[in-house]
């Protein structure tokens, strides 16, 4: 699987207590995640946004994001959810 020939698409979001642009944020992390997931064999990944680079910059820091496959059998859909106190996106993306 080459992450490089792969396009990251945003099914569906969820969002609480989140605005616009902190959404838009977020949504780039949920990205990159599910990008360098999809390459492993790995079902489930949890991050803090604090260790992507970019995330202090972009007032995304200090979520914790779970990210799952959709499916057991597909390592091309996912599902994110990130928490921060009474914030929270839940996000469904697929990879193409």
């Amino acid at each position: 699987m080459r992450n490089t020939f792969r396009q990251a698409i945003i099914d569906d979001i969820n969002s609480r207590n989140i605005d616009d642009e902190l959404q838009e944020g977020l949504l780039d992390l949920f990205e990159s995640a599910m990008k360098s997931v999809a390459a492993t064999l790995a079902h489930e990944a949890k991050f803090e946004t604090s260790d992507f680079s970019t995330a202090k910059k972009r007032g995304c820091g200090g979520f914790t994001l779970l990210l799952a496959r959709v499916r057991p059998d597909s390592r091309y859909e996912w599902f994110g959810a990130f928490q921060r106190g009474d914030e929270r996106l839940d996000v469904i993306g697929h990879l193409e």
